[in-house]
Order: C-alpha cells, then sequence, then structure tokens
C-alpha cells in the first residue's frame, strides 16, 4: 500500500509542476526570459548610426531580445488617462516638438494593453528591435513591443 501513496504523491507533485510550468510559459512577458529582463541603456542605443544604419554588436545582441529600457513616455495619443502608443525618450525635456531628438535617442514603443501615461521617469518592458519607424512626430530607430510599464524606482 505505501508504495501506491508513494506514487500518487510523485504523481501530485509531477502534475503540479506542469501547471507551473505552463503558467510560466504563459506570462514569459511579465517574468522575461530566465526570470530577468536584460537591461538597455541610452548609452548603448545612442551608438547606433542611423545616418548609415550601422550597428555594432553589442547592440545587435538585443535585437528580438525581451528587455527593459528606463526613459519617459511622450504619449502617442490624446488621451490623458491610458495609452497604448508612446515614444519613449532619455530625457524629460525631449518632446516631438520640432526638432525632435535624433532616431537613436526615440523607441517607438506599441503596448500589448493600454498603459497608464506616465509623467514621471518609467521602465518599459517588452520585444526590442532595431527597426525604424517613420511616425508624423518624426524618425524612431527603434521599436519595441511593450509588456508592462513601472515607475522607475
Amino acid at each position: 500500500m505505501k508504495s501506491k501513496s508513494n506514487w500518487f504523491l510523485f504523481f501530485g507533485v509531477f502534475l503540479i509542476s506542469v501547471a507551473v510550468g505552463v503558467a510560466l510559459f504563459q506570462n514569459k512577458e511579465k517574468i522575461g526570459i530566465g526570470g530577468a529582463y536584460s537591461e538597455i541603456d541610452w548609452r548603448q542605443l545612442i551608438k547606433f548610426d542611423y545616418v548609415t544604419g550601422t550597428v555594432g554588436p553589442e547592440l545587435k545582441a538585443f535585437d528580438g531580445k525581451e528587455v527593459r529600457i528606463p526613459g519617459f513616455m511622450v504619449p502617442l495619443e490624446d488621451n490623458q488617462k491610458q495609452v497604448a502608443e508612446f515614444l519613449l525618450v532619455p530625457s524629460p525635456q525631449a518632446c516631438v516638438h520640432v526638432p525632435p531628438p535624433p532616431p537613436n535617442q526615440m523607441v517607438h514603443v506599441v503596448m500589448e494593453k493600454g498603459t497608464p501615461v506616465a509623467w514621471e521617469p518609467i521602465w518599459v518592458y517588452g520585444e526590442f528591435n532595431i527597426q525604424s519607424k517613420r511616425s508624423m512626430y518624426g524618425e524612431s530607430s527603434f521599436t519595441m513591443k511593450g509588456y508592462k510599464v513601472e515607475i522607475y524606482k
């Protein structure tokens, strides 16, 4: 009888492990690969030569990866409470008025779900791509599929 209860215990632990694994896989956008996001610094982004399109190996390593980037939100929508699309810039003085910041100092972020407008520094988590994007507000050298935004601490 003891071996039968050991088998049930083993099987129960196995099922719980599978359920936890599936939950983590489905929520990978919230925890990042391996539980942590790679961090990109604006000093790395500014090294991108947007005139020639030259990408250094350090920055190229982040292309298509889940990262987090600090910065300031410039909403691209009129809604003052919730946005799904914005530019991420390195300083609060950077805005989309003439002249806009250089393309290598703007990340065009499109969120999976809307996020509250933030007027303070933030972290943006998501999938980073070296890809130019033109909008009526200027050109950005980078895009990001945003998973979440949190206040910078």
